[in-house]
Formats: C-alpha cells, structure tokens, sequence
C-alpha cells in the first residue's frame, strides 16, 4: 500500500491526489464528488460550517445575469466552442439543484444579485439576478442561505438610493455587490457618492470587483469592456475608502494584475477587507504572490472565504484549499472566523444566529 502523504490539511496518496487533481477539473460543477466530500467533512471535523461570502445563482434561468459574456465565458473558462443559449440552459442546475452542494458540505452561503440594465439591458440575453430572488432563495433554503447580497445599478440614480434602502429595510439583505467592469463605472465619480453615503449609513458593507475580469475576456474588443474601471483601485477604491471610513468594503477576487496595489490597500485602510474567489487556489501564487505573503501572515485576519460557484466546484475549490500551502490556522479563518469578526454585527442585523460559530471563536 502506498504511503499516504500531508497536503495542507488534507492527507492522501500521491497518485490519489493527482486523480483530484484531475477530476476537480472535468467534474460536473453543480454535484459533489463523494470521496473529495468524505475527505473535507473527515478533516473539519468538530469545526463550524465555512462561510461563502461570494457564490451567484447561475441557474438554468439565472445565469443570464451574464448574457453574451456567458456564452463567450463558456469558451474562454471551459473551451465550448459553438455553444447555444439553450444548451447552456440544459447543462445548469435548477434553484434545487444549485443548492444541494452546500447542504452536503455543510456550507452557509450568501449568493449575489446582479443589475446591469443600463449598460447591459440591450443584450436580449441579459435577465436581472433580482434582489428580490436572492431574498427569496434565503427564505426558500433558511438553513443554507443564510443572508445574500443586493446590487442596484448605480446609473440610475434616486432609484438605486430607494432600491438599496428596500434591500436593506424590506429584503433584509446584508449588503451590496457590484461589478464596475460590467456596469461600466468608477466607484470614485462623485456622482455615486450618494449611494455610498447610504450603504454607510444604513451599515451595509460593499462587494467590489478588483483587478482582471473574464466578462468578455479573449473577445474582440472584450465585447466591448473596459478593465480600467477594475484595474484603477488606486485611486478608485482608496478615495471612497478614505471618503467614507465606516463603509466595509470587501475586495472581491485576488486582484489579478494589481497585486501589490490590493495588498497596501488592504493593509493601509481599516475599512477594506478582501476574499480570493475567481480563481483556482493553486494558481495564486503565480497571480497574486504578495496577497498569498500577507494572507498567510500580517493580513491574516483580512481575509473571507468566498467560491465563485458555479463558476468553479465547490468542492473542487475547498479541496484546493485545503491542500494549498496556507499556514497553521490561516484556511479556518478564512473559512469561517474572519467572516463572523468582520460582518458579525451585519449578520446578526438580518437575522443570523452566529451561536455555532461565536461558541469556537478564538481571541485575536
């Protein structure tokens, strides 16, 4: 019998590592594999449930959030050459469907809403994730969901101000999401000031989208995109950060391209905070070398666990990180402690019960 050798916090065989290895690639991204899921319990064993701060509901009807960049995301992500709207549709998960990978991991999850219609409602693909379907999926699933995250389009005016008050004051939502890449804005243009004013005072923390994007990524022209409204965090996200001390930011993936910009903006402001979905783990330290040094020392504290599911497997994911070479404790805080430090007061706002996680939370 082969040697069983130590990953991370994973123990296995080496060629029973290079099989996942593999199979996280090619699996159906919608199920979980049976052993990776006896692994991952086996080895969290007695720990609270990870977090998912960062998950979208890319359904058999929601992924049409993305439109065009869906189509072309199936050819740039997963090589599909040539494939239609429809076949999309038949390959996805139901709502039902979607779900199920967090109750057998025994994940908590907050899905994203999306709302583009100004820069995207001409694509007669694009539907809306609503704020209202990401409440309802909460309410549908109580003890999956736990909260989700909101986002109005921010070119319209008073009415994404009276739509972010509904998120929070009649959806209960925690927060709010925003790609500025695919609403084609930059956060610092003192025209949406108000709109951060509000989520400040109504303490709803923020998701925004750092560094590179894969909307329309390989396409002439990105179909259209423009990076610079993700690539500029300084001075985008340093100014509204500076402006508006007490509004959490939480900047979303590993920064792609803008590396060391995201690791001082972390480290300088106390107000922003990050999470590394977007990418496979195993490919940070090529992308993001100086998020993985401070997320694995300093930084540690910073840092949420987020999936990008379904995007990428949920179990394929965890499963990279944990045999990815985070340091002694670093994965659980990200999985779970840092989430209830830094949101717990949000959380309990909209009615989350954060008992099974306060119990085995350590001092810092």
């Amino acid at each position: 019998m082969a040697e069983k050798k130590q990953y991370g916090m994973l123990q296995m065989e080496e060629d029973k590592k290079k099989y996942f290895d593999k199979l996280i690639m090619k699996k159906n991204f919608a199920k979980v594999d049976p052993e990776l899921k006896e692994m991952i319990l086996g080895a969290r064993k007695g720990m609270p449930p990870i977090i998912d701060i960062h998950t979208h509901p890319y359904t058999q009807t929601g992924w049409r959030s993305l439109g065009k960049f869906r189509v072309h995301l199936e050819k740039y992500l997963y090589g599909k050459k040539d494939i239609t709207p429809e076949q999309i549709s038949a390959a996805l998960p139901t709502e039902d469907e979607w779900v199920v990978p967090f109750k057998e991991l025994g994940v908590k999850v907050m899905p994203c809403a999306w709302a583009a219609k100004t820069t995207m409602g001409s694509d007669p693909l694009y539907k809306d994730n609503t704020n209202d379907e990401i409440a309802a999926m909460r309410d549908k699933y109580p003890d999956t969901v736990i909260t989700g995250w909101g986002s109005v389009d921010p070119w319209q005016g008073w009415k994404a101000l009276e739509e972010t008050i509904r998120c929070c004051k009649e959806l209960n939502l925690i927060g709010l999401k925003f790609q500025q890449v695919g609403q084609a804005f930059h956060v610092n243009d003192q025209r949406f000031y108000p709109l951060w004013d509000l989520c400040q005072e109504l303490g709803m923390p923020i998701q925004l989208h750092t560094g590179f994007t894969g909307l329309g990524s390989g396409a002439p022209g990105a179909l259209g995109t423009k990076i610079k409204y993700t690539m500029q965090m300084i001075p985008d996200i340093d100014d509204i950060s500076a402006d508006f001390p007490n509004l959490k930011i939480i900047m979303l993936h590993c920064s792609d391209g803008r590396d060391e910009d995201a690791v001082l903006l972390c480290r300088h402001k106390g107000n922003i905070y990050r999470e590394l979905s977007g990418i496979w783990p195993n490919y940070l330290p090529e992308n993001a070398p100086k998020t993985v040094y401070e997320a694995n020392r300093r930084q540690r504290h910073k840092y949420m666990f987020g999936s990008e599911f379904n995007l990428y497997p949920l179990d394929g994911i965890i499963y990279q990180h944990m045999t990815f070479g985070w340091r002694e404790g670093v994965l659980e805080s990200m999985f779970w402690e840092n989430t209830v430090r830094i949101l717990g007061p949000e959380l309990e706002r909209v009615g989350v019960d954060l008992k099974q996680w306060k119990t085995n939370l350590k001092e810092v």
